[in-house]
């Protein structure tokens, strides 16, 4: 997945234009991770057709899951009834 510490072998941002425009895109992120969040502003502008949020988590490193469990999972279930 990685071809040395921090540096994606395949970045999804070069991929992200084959996922149907319908399909919604929600990315979260730990308001202290060490991870690009430029990401999230970028996957907006190549796809200003499509539903697109990107989330920062208060308190909450690059495993949001982790460190913020119970906010991590209102949001996951959110994101889920909203599909469904």
């Amino acid at each position: 997945m990685m071809e040395s510490f921090g540096w994606a072998r395949r970045p999804m941002l070069e991929r992200i234009h084959l996922i149907r425009k319908d399909v919604p895109i929600t990315m979260i992120y730990g308001a202290n991770t060490w991870i690009d969040t430029s990401t999230g502003k970028k996957v907006k502008l190549q796809r200003p057709d499509s539903y697109v949020r990107d989330m920062e988590i208060e308190g909450a490193s690059h495993h949001v899951y982790a460190d913020q469990p119970h906010i991590f999972n209102a949001v996951v279930e959110e994101i889920c009834d909203s599909v469904d």
